[in-house]
């Protein structure tokens, strides 16, 4: 390759590219369950074989493409940029999922890596793929989890915590009172500060005084009872 073959700039060499942009057959089938337990069927063009036929053209014309996921503050994003011999550089990022299956993560970044290449040079192929099905669903999910996070934040109390030494006389208090089994001992912190806990971890530290003074009082009861002389009613 000589450098007069070379467009001077990524602007002629983007604009040379879109004159001999190829044709991507969508060679690929992916059969997709309905709802109903039916299934539906359609053709696609996958990443590699994109990669195959305009790859090579980029390279003829001194442009190539690079990308890679990374984190963008607390946002997992796909980097991706157009590189030109002359130094110039088209370079952009594409959201991506931070959660779901690594099958869902893996599909939505080779679907953002797919959508960039064709976006920065203007390749059209059909993009509606079992990619796309699942980076759409990794999506939902993430938005699913983040306001059942939210409003699961929004119900937990802002007071401090439990500390150790209130978890140590807690303990204490619980096999004094006969209660050995986890299952007892939450339902008796339950009934106590009148909210659903999955651990004494999160119970505040005036839950914590609440039920050790429970747990006190019926002490002291048990004491009494024990210590009335026989007869006493009579």
């Amino acid at each position: 390759m000589t450098t007069e073959t070379v467009p001077a700039g990524i602007n002629a060499a983007l604009a040379d590219l879109q004159t001999q942009l190829p044709h991507i057959a969508k060679n690929n089938r992916a059969e997709v369950p309905t709802k109903s337990g039916g299934k539906y069927t359609y053709q696609y063009a996958d990443l590699a074989e994109i990669s195959r036929q305009l790859l090579p053209l980029l390279g003829k014309l001194g442009l190539s493409f690079t990308s890679r996921p990374t984190m963008a503050g607390e946002q997992l994003v796909l980097v991706y940029e157009l590189r030109h011999i002359s130094g110039e550089m088209i370079e952009g990022m594409y959201p991506l999922p931070g959660r779901g299956t690594p099958q869902e993560v893996g599909s939505a970044v080779t679907y953002a890596r797919r959508y960039c290449l064709c976006a920065v040079t203007g390749l059209a192929p059909d993009n509606d793929d079992e990619d796309a099905v699942l980076a759409e669903a990794a999506a939902r999910r993430q938005k699913v989890e983040r306001v059942e996070e939210k409003l699961a934040a929004q119900q937990q109390p802002q007071e401090p915590r439990i500390n150790a030494e209130q978890l140590k006389d807690m303990q204490a208090l619980f096999v004094s009172a006969g209660l050995d089994e986890k299952a007892e001992k939450l339902d008796y912190a339950v009934a106590v500060v009148k909210r659903k806990v999955k651990s004494a971890t999160e119970l505040t530290q005036a839950e914590a005084d609440q039920v050790m003074a429970s747990l006190r009082r019926a002490a002291e009861k048990r004491a009494e009872k024990v210590a009335e002389p026989v007869g006493a009613d009579q």
